[in-house]
């Protein structure tokens, strides 16, 4: 797999994977964070929470507004992680291919908890870049430097929930514009959802996609019985150093 070569050049998106007792690493961290907010929510529930787990959240009595108690703030990992997710496999095989300016951007593990039947718990269709363009608090390029992001299934029931994709989209222009609310610019999607063929990626707990950044896509309403519980983060790479790394790869396959 040519990272590079299937994000820009083909469908815009390829697939990864968690080894196991990276999934587990991961599963921790996000628990941890989770129960850590219920009990400054609802310390009562707090054991029933803890041995439910985050995947049955949907299950416990609680008598918070789930809609106002979990902002990003709430469910963004330490940057301090960032160090472990480097040294996981899918990032050193990116890093092999893109080079070693490729790095995690710091602000952005966020995870997600998607409710069964829940449709507001799930946003609109969207690409990334049109939110960068917005100045929506992704700060800034470097110069010279691309970007793609990477979603990770941590708590996933595939065919039910997920990640859904249009194949190509990156080499299509939609129309959107941005509405400011509450002092914040947001991107809003002008077409109807309903006449694009979306594709929901059938990935297991552990599996990842990795994605061009105009890339459409979105998630869809949890048609499973437990929560989905997803997290991204963002590659930024060095466009000079990675077109020469792909070039010299493709010389070599060319010469052997």
């Amino acid at each position: 797999m040519r990272i590079l070569d299937e994000l820009t050049d083909g469908p815009g998106f390829c697939l990864e994977q968690f080894a196991p007792a990276e999934l587990d690493f991961v599963r921790g961290l996000i628990e941890a964070q989770y129960l850590g907010r219920l009990g400054t929510l609802q310390p009562d529930i707090l054991r029933t929470a803890r041995e439910r787990g985050i995947a049955r959240y949907h299950t416990l009595p609680i008598t918070f507004d789930h809609a106002k108690a979990w902002p990003k703030t709430a469910r963004l990992l330490d940057a301090k992680y960032v160090a472990d997710f480097s040294r996981m496999g899918f990032f050193r095989r990116i890093r092999a291919q893109l080079g070693p300016s490729a790095v995690i951007s710091h602000d952005e593990l966020n995870w997600r908890l998607v409710r069964p039947n829940q449709p507001t718990d799930i946003g609109p269709l969207h690409a990334d870049k049109w939110f960068w363009d917005a100045g929506y608090g992704y700060g800034s390029m470097p110069a010279g430097y691309d970007r793609f992001k990477v979603w990770c299934a941590i708590h996933t029931e595939p065919g039910a929930n997920g990640l859904c994709v249009k194949s190509g989209s990156h080499r299509q222009t939609w129309r959107h514009h941005v509405e400011e609310k509450d002092g914040v610019r947001k991107p809003v999607f002008d077409e109807n959802p309903a006449d694009i063929e979306m594709e929901l990626l059938p990935l297991g707990a552990g599996g990842m996609v990795l994605f061009h950044d105009e890339m459409l896509h979105g998630g869809v309403v949890n048609r499973g019985t437990t929560c989905r519980v997803s997290i991204e983060l963002t590659v930024l790479f060095d466009r000079t150093e990675a077109l020469a790394r792909v070039t010299n790869m493709r010389d070599e396959v060319m010469v052997s």
